[in-house]
């Protein structure tokens, strides 16, 4: 159970650490948002200045602050002015002040040689305590930062110099000056090793209410320093994102802050938000024309941007998949839709033939129908007309009219009878088929079409074509229910298929269809 409250507490925290980054990165973004209003608030600032009423030294030495950190070579122009000012002038103060302000722009470029030099020409003794402050606080800035690009003796051997220079400059700085006096102090033990002393120092630092967006990056951006040293990178990265948030604020060009935002990002796997964080910093060292912050980003840029060409080869090779996949489920889904669609045609003609099936049984009932009809009453016909001639030869006979009794009745004649059977049947089947004669016809070739006298309505070959129409195909039957011999049927029907150019199967299944 020991176990696994420890492993929870772990989940716990790498879920709050991994809450914070996305939410300082977040924070980060918001503000990079506004980067153009900050510019804006940057050049108000400037433009204020140069209307300003005040000596020229001070619009001079004011426009130079302004551009020391945002510009290198707007700042150059005006330094340049500032000390041909201090010249003109012959104060030592203000020609020390001129100095110190060039040795700190070629600081701020990664000109050290050139800084070092101008610091090492500035005569500071005749100068008031304030200037002999600043003095000490930029030749240390001066040699921290050399030691950062030095390795072993030569190194510390910078560093020892700068401390020295701290303690000179904090032996000059006046109690009530809190900002300088506590960030010199705070420098100074960050670089003696007193970690703990220099974060208390540094808070004190941001504590303060007159505070600027500037000195609070560089007292972040040295808070994000102590903490990494001490292997706290939470509180590294949080306070290396406010140090950026707080250059961007203060349109600050010359800074570390960012590209280290953009290497910590990278390090998180936040490759696209890393690859746009390193474009700011270079964008800012080049818009600087900070040489050693270009060459140091540049050294970084290209692994973010291969990770990130990766991550996209990535992105790229799975939009092709998904967009194979997406083609096949089309695909799959057509072919679907296609055997769908048969089915339903396959069904919608089996629904047709089952509609045709069912025409064809209800006409084929009709007709059985009406034959039954036809043959009911053609029998009673038969009935009654034997039942009338019987009762004839029973009233002739037992009149003893035996002359009379040899002749027969024309109602009676078998001639008569069969005349009689042949116009029901025509009538009947005409009834059914009532285009049967035309259609047959059709069927043959011109000149042996069959014509029917005007008092008839069909003859002998069209009659046995009736009763194969009707379904009876047997010659026997056909000869026995028209009174025909079965030669006379064959005769027929061979007359029939000589007069047509199909065969008699085929005749047969086209008379079929009428």
């Amino acid at each position: 159970m020991k176990r696994i409250g420890i492993i929870c507490a772990m989940c716990f925290s790498m879920m709050h650490i991994v809450a914070n980054i996305d939410s300082d990165l977040a924070m980060l973004q918001a503000v990079l948002e506004q980067r153009c209003v900050y510019q804006q608030q940057k050049q108000q600032r400037i433009e204020d200045l140069q209307r300003a009423p005040m000596s020229n030294y001070q619009r001079l030495l004011a426009l130079t602050e302004e551009y020391q950190s945002y510009s290198y070579d707007t700042a150059t122009i005006y330094v340049e002015k500032l000390i041909d000012e201090a010249l003109l002038s012959k104060e030592a103060d203000k020609i020390a002040q001129a100095q110190i302000k060039q040795a700190f722009l070629y600081l701020s470029s990664g000109l050290f040689k050139e800084s070092s030099d101008i610091f090492q020409s500035i005569v500071i003794a005749p100068c008031n305590i304030d200037v002999q402050a600043e003095y000490y606080i930029h030749y240390a800035r001066l040699l921290y930062d050399m030691a950062d690009y030095a390795h072993g003796k030569i190194s510390y051997d910078y560093i020892s110099m700068g401390n020295a220079l701290s303690h000179e400059a904090l032996a000059r700085i006046s109690p009530q000056d809190t900002i300088r006096y506590w960030s010199t102090a705070a420098l100074l033990a960050m670089k003696m090793g007193e970690e703990h002393l220099a974060i208390q120092r540094f808070n004190r630092v941001l504590e303060t209410s007159k505070i600027t967006e500037h000195q609070k990056a560089i007292a972040y951006s040295s808070l994000a320093f102590i903490y990494q040293n001490m292997g706290d990178t939470v509180l590294a990265n949080h306070n290396i994102v406010l140090a950026a948030i707080a250059d961007i604020k203060s349109c600050t060009k010359e800074t570390v802050a960012m590209g280290i935002v953009a290497q910590n990002a990278f390090a998180q796997g936040h490759v696209q938000q890393a690859a746009q964080f390193i474009q700011v910093a270079l964008d800012d060292a080049n818009f600087y024309n900070a040489r050693h912050r270009q060459v140091k980003i540049s050294k970084v840029m290209p692994i973010i941007e291969q990770q990130q060409l990766l991550i996209e080869q990535q992105q790229n090779r799975r939009i092709t998949l998904l967009n194979i996949c997406l083609y096949v489920l089309i695909a799959g889904i057509l072919v679907a839709f296609f055997m769908l669609y048969n089915r339903h045609r396959a069904l919608v003609r089996a629904e047709q033939n089952i509609q045709s099936t069912n025409q064809q049984l209800t006409e084929a009932n009709k007709i059985k129908e009406e034959c039954i009809a036809t043959f009911l009453r053609n029998e009673n016909s038969v009935y009654s007309t034997l039942e009338k001639y019987q009762r004839y030869v029973k009233r002739k006979a037992q009149d003893k009219k035996w002359e009379e009794l040899q002749m027969i009745p024309v109602y009676a004649d078998v001639r008569t009878m069969k005349n009689d059977f042949y116009k029901r049947f025509d009538t009947m089947f005409l009834h059914i088929y009532p285009n049967f004669v035309e259609r047959f016809n059709l069927l043959l070739k011109e000149d042996y079409r069959i014509k029917i006298k005007c008092n008839e309505m069909l003859n002998a070959e069209l009659r046995i074509f009736a009763l194969m129409r009707l379904g009876i195909n047997d010659n026997a039957q056909i000869a026995n229910l028209l009174d025909y011999s079965i030669n006379t049927i064959y005769t027929y029907k061979t007359r029939i298929n000589n007069a047509t150019d199909l065969t008699p199967d085929e005749l047969i299944k086209e008379m079929m269809k009428i």
